[in-house]
């Protein structure tokens, strides 16, 4: 990567950028056999962005005014969260939703620096773990989270996702 990416917490302005990556994601993986996010396509927004937004959740990455990149953080579980991982009473774990990437940008190492990133924001906020979960066939997906450190956990089997069953496979990646 050539350009320095800047990070910050999205801003409601941002929205329908965000939406508009997030729905150039989902046209991706369908152009790569992938039904994953294929509810974004039909306007469905199961992780709530808006709200996230507004509660700070949301990070976007920025080359020259450009939105490059974006993710999730939910340090509260959501009922697909408690659906992988149990119900946790502590508040040591975040959770990663949604990394994506602006297609103009890819190939240029976003993914990874969006991974740092997110690394590094939980790091500092004083959670000593990063959570996600990864469709189990997406080779591509759970290979960039083990190459950026997270280390595969387990798997959860026939989950209902975008109208159909799919397996899971859940990372974690510790920040000591």
């Amino acid at each position: 990567m050539t350009k320095k990416i800047k990070f910050q917490q999205a801003k409601a302005n941002q929205k329908f950028l965000i939406e508009e990556m997030l729905q150039q994601s989902a046209l991706w993986l369908q152009s790569k056999g992938s039904k994953q996010w294929s509810g974004i396509l039909k306007g469905e927004d199961r992780h709530n962005t808006s709200e996230a937004i507004e509660r700070g959740e949301v990070f976007v990455g920025m080359i020259d005014e450009q939105m490059a990149g974006m993710f999730v953080l939910w340090s509260q579980q959501s009922e697909w969260d408690q659906e992988f991982w149990g119900k946790e009473l502590s508040d040591d774990y975040v959770y990663l939703h949604r990394l994506a990437v602006n297609r103009n940008f890819s190939g240029k190492g976003i993914s990874k620096e969006l991974l740092l990133e997110a690394k590094i924001y939980a790091k500092r906020r004083g959670f000593i773990a990063i959570r996600l979960d990864c469709i189990a066939d997406n080779d591509y997906l759970n290979k960039l989270y083990q190459d950026a450190g997270f280390r595969y956990v387990g798997k959860k089997i026939d989950v209902l996702a975008d109208g159909a069953k799919k397996d899971f496979h859940l990372y974690q990646c510790d920040l000591d």
